[in-house]
């Protein structure tokens, strides 16, 4: 009897490998490889990055927008559960033009591309937060800009006969841009040269 325990705990020791096998794949497989994924969140909040849908087109707009010689501003935006950007834009000039915002992340890694079409000597706000609930007619046309806790800085073009200037708004707890509302402004700095971006505004009189 005593010979059959080799055998046994070989046996014992081929059971073992095969449960392993069921349970967390073949050769290969990294472990655990069978727990579900976890859920992806839903878009449209400040922490939540946009759907690879997003990421797929701006590289080719960008590409594009880089070979023009259209000018372009920098800009810090701010958009989290307590705050949103507000941009201003309108056209003087007596074509549609297209004003195209990149936001990119701290690393530079172009994060979103929007283009917003402007028709001659029209006015546009465009905002990073959802507009409330029956807003003045002069916001009618808003639209908007997400640009999420992601964005550390941006560009914009500002072609031909386009001025634009903006803002930071603060709205904790209600994520809406509400112009009816006291949700105070910060100036944005919009600069042409981007290291000067972040650099504090200072009010001079005259």
């Amino acid at each position: 009897m005593q010979s059959l325990w080799p055998k046994l705990s070989l046996a014992a020791a081929l059971i073992a490998i095969a449960l392993c096998l069921a349970t967390f794949g073949g050769a290969g497989a990294p472990l655990g490889a069978r727990a579900q994924a976890a859920p992806t969140p839903a878009p449209g909040g400040d922490e939540v990055p946009p759907p690879s849908d997003r990421l797929a087109a701006p590289l080719a707009a960008t590409a594009a927008l880089d070979a023009a010689p259209v000018p372009k501003v920098y800009f810090a935006p701010q958009d989290s559960d307590a705050n949103a950007t507000v941009l201003n834009l309108y056209n003087t000039s007596a074509v549609t033009q297209s004003v195209v915002i990149n936001g990119y992340t701290i690393n530079g890694v172009l994060y979103f591309t929007q283009a917003i079409s402007l028709p001659p000597g029209h006015f546009v706000h465009a905002v990073s937060d959802s507009l409330a609930a029956n807003p003045p007619p002069s916001w009618a046309s808003a639209v908007v800009v997400n640009f999420t806790d992601f964005v550390a800085y941006a560009s914009m073009t500002t072609p031909a006969g386009v001025k634009a200037e903006g803002y930071i708004v603060f709205n904790p707890g209600t994520s809406t841009v509400d112009p009816r509302a006291d949700q105070g402004a910060i100036p944005l700095r919009l600069s042409a040269d981007p290291p000067t971006t972040f650099l504090a505004t200072v009010q001079r009189a005259p």
